[in-house]
C-alpha cells in the first residue's frame, strides 16, 4: 500500500497475465511439427514427380515427332523413286508378281530399307490401285511403318500417295 499527498490510501497488486496466441496455442517451443515437416516433404515430393513427368513425356513425343519426321522423308524419297520408275515399271513388277488383282503390293511383305539409306527400324511397302476412271493412271500409296524403340508391340506409320500416269 502505498500513500498519497491527502489522505487516501491506494492499494497496488500485480496481477500476472498470461497471452496465448494462436501461433503458440500451448505450445512452449517455437518451430515446426514433424506432421508439418511431413506434409511439406509430401507436397514437395508429389510437386517434383509432376515436373518429372512433364519431362519425360516431352522426351517422348520429342522422339515421336523425329522419327515421324525420319519417316516422312523416306516415304517421299521411296515415292520419287516410283515416279521416276514410271507407270510401266509398275505394270512390268505387276507382271511378274502374277498378281491378277487389281491392288498390286509390292513388296509382298513389308521391307528393310537398303542404302544409301540408314534407317533399321523402318520398313516400307507401295500399294498400287489402277484407277477405275482413267486406265492409264496408278494411285501409288508409299507406306512407312516402325516400332517404338523398347516397345514391341506398338508401332507407327506414315503414308504418302501419289499419281503415275502412263506416257
Amino acid at each position: 500500500m502505498r500513500r498519497t499527498g491527502s489522505r487516501h490510501v491506494v492499494a497496488e497488486e500485480v496481477i500476472p497475465v498470461t497471452l496465448l496466441s494462436s501461433s503458440t496455442c500451448g505450445r512452449s517451443e517455437i518451430g515446426f511439427s514433424l506432421i508439418e515437416v511431413l506434409l511439406g516433404i509430401v507436397i514437395i515430393v508429389f510437386a517434383l514427380y509432376g515436373v518429372l513427368d512433364l519431362i519425360a513425356n516431352n522426351q517422348n513425343l520429342s522422339l515421336r515427332a523425329q522419327q515421324r519426321t525420319v519417316a516422312i522423308e523416306l516415304a517421299a524419297a521411296k515415292t520419287a523413286e516410283i515416279r521416276a520408275a514410271g507407270f510401266d515399271a509398275v505394270e512390268q513388277l505387276r507382271a511378274k508378281s502374277g498378281s491378277a488383282s487389281k491392288t498390286f503390293v509390292y513388296p509382298p511383305e513389308p521391307a528393310k530399307f537398303a542404302p544409301p539409306y540408314d534407317a533399321k527400324q523402318f520398313r516400307w511397302q507401295a500399294h498400287f490401285d489402277p484407277l477405275t476412271t482413267q486406265p492409264a493412271v496408278i494411285h501409288a500409296t508409299v507406306i512407312v511403318s516402325w516400332t517404338q524403340p523398347g516397345k514391341r508391340d506398338t508401332s507407327d506409320s506414315v503414308a504418302i500417295a501419289s499419281l503415275l500416269a502412263k506416257r
